[in-house]
């Protein structure tokens, strides 16, 4: 049955739709902090009922009545991306949990075994609660703006775009027509994409980095003349410099990134003013060290997020998204009113480590050969990609774009750049090669090639790191 056909269930809704989105802009940073600390309370008399969350906390002698708000949230364990992977399915929901309401999300795998969890569709409506924010910081209309989301819907049963597409918009549909929205799979030829967008005419266009960047060469080359998004925004992948710009001269368009994840939604989103809002009333973010202390401003370290309303597997200062991010003491002039992430820098699996133990962030990675790009105004580097094969040795692949080969610089010159770039970064003892490829590696199973690859296996790099 559609809940929404349930009163109580829709005048919550209703109630949450109209205070939950405008809280960004309405209550400043104190006020935001009151309802965190109501929710949280609210969050964890849910968790208690959850069997993992109530050994968890017995175990480590924590009572949920001795936990007021945020400032006391540091005495929980950690939840880790295992706790939930062997809890599953009971002991990650509540007890006497009706799982014919919910489905069944997961993460892909990519950074190990996957991850399964429960959502109901109050928890999914939630989210999506912070995606209309987004949108009303772009000064668009969930209901009138079209808006084209490329996901990933190769396993309908798992994954959480087609949880939102059936759980959100399927119980939505009676009510409304939904025929503003339309919803790629991100494993189509990009010319197939390009095409179905042509027809569509998105004003809002939402994507992996590297799907994006594919499109960007299309557009370049005269394809979807009739695909003119106001806004794009790039979510999933690392959104470096480099790609930001080459993307933005292809469509004439902003280029903003998302921060989402299965585990916790819509975590942050870039305003128009550039800088990067945590839906703090959402989701809570922690950055840790390798301690499990909080690190200073700026520095960065390891995301750990606590979800702040209950439904389906609670998510309580949890480990696994097993990304590196770094937050800013500030606040923006956009009128919103939420704490900054200063950088997300991607995944700790897709860092590069070198001899003497410094690691390296997917976002930093790409800067050398952003400089070189912009050095000589070109854009004529189709795609790139980072192979460390060794511990001492890292490999730059280049993808060159036909059309665009040869303006502003030669490629031998610019190859050159981009490897003297790489040194200055790395310093010696590290050997740099960068080469042109026709096209660079898809390791199976990638939907799309990844920025970075690394090849060390875990010995490597644990003895670069002790």
């Amino acid at each position: 049955m559609n809940p929404l056909f349930n009163p109580i269930f829709t005048a919550g809704l209703i109630k949450r739709y109209l205070t939950d989105i405008d809280r960004a802009w309405k209550k400043n940073a104190d006020e935001i902090r009151k309802y965190q600390n109501r929710a949280l309370r609210k969050t964890l008399k849910y968790a208690y009922n959850v069997p993992l969350y109530r050994r968890k906390y017995r175990e480590a002698g924590i009572t949920i009545d001795g936990i007021k708000g945020m400032d006391d949230l540091h005495k929980l364990p950690l939840i880790t991306k295992k706790d939930l992977i062997e809890g599953f399915p009971d002991d990650i929901i509540p007890v006497g949990y009706d799982k014919s309401n919910a489905y069944v999300v997961g993460t892909s795998g990519s950074s190990g075994r996957p991850m399964s969890m429960y959502k109901d569709v109050g928890y999914i409506m939630i989210e999506a609660l912070a995606g209309v924010r987004l949108l009303k910081a772009y000064g668009m209309n969930w209901r009138k703006t079209k808006i084209t989301n490329i996901g990933d819907f190769s396993i309908p049963t798992t994954t959480d775009e087609e949880c939102l597409k059936k759980g959100l918009m399927g119980n939505l549909s009676p009510f409304f027509s939904f025929k503003n929205y339309q919803n790629l799979y991100t494993g189509e030829d990009v010319r197939t994409l390009m095409d179905k967008m042509d027809s569509f005419q998105p004003e809002l266009l939402i994507g992996y980095t590297s799907v994006l960047m594919g499109l960007a060469s299309l557009k370049m080359k005269g394809h979807g003349k009739r695909v003119n998004p106001k806004y794009i925004v790039s979510s999933g992948e690392v959104l470096d410099d480099y790609s930001r710009k080459y993307i933005e001269e292809a469509f004439d368009a902003d280029v903003l990134n998302l921060y989402a994840t299965t585990e916790g939604g819509s975590i942050a989103f870039e305003c128009l003013k550039g800088n990067f809002h945590i839906n703090s009333d959402f989701t809570h973010v922690e950055i840790l060290d390798k301690n499990g202390e909080e690190v200073p401003e700026g520095e960065f370290g390891s995301v750990v997020i606590t979800r702040l309303y209950p439904g389906g597997t609670p998510i309580i200062r949890y480990t696994g998204l097993n990304d590196i991010a770094s937050l800013k003491n500030d606040y923006c002039d956009c009128g919103m009113h939420t704490p900054l992430m200063k950088t997300l820098e991607g995944r700790k699996k897709d860092a590069i480590i070198f001899p003497d133990g410094r690691i390296f962030p997917p976002a930093t990675i790409p800067m050398p050969l952003a400089e070189a790009a912009s050095k000589f105004n070109t854009l004529q580097i189709k795609r790139f990609q980072l192979v460390q094969k060794e511990i001492d040795s890292m490999e730059i692949l280049v993808e060159i774009d036909e059309e665009q080969r040869g303006k502003g610089v030669s490629v031998e010159n610019l190859l050159e750049e981009i490897r003297k770039n790489y040194e200055k970064l790395v310093g010696s003892g590290v050997k740099i090669e960068v080469r042109e490829v026709k096209e660079v590696e898809k390791p199976e199973g990638s939907i799309s090639p990844p920025l970075i690859i690394s090849k060390l296996d875990r010995k490597a790099i644990e003895e670069a790191l002790l």
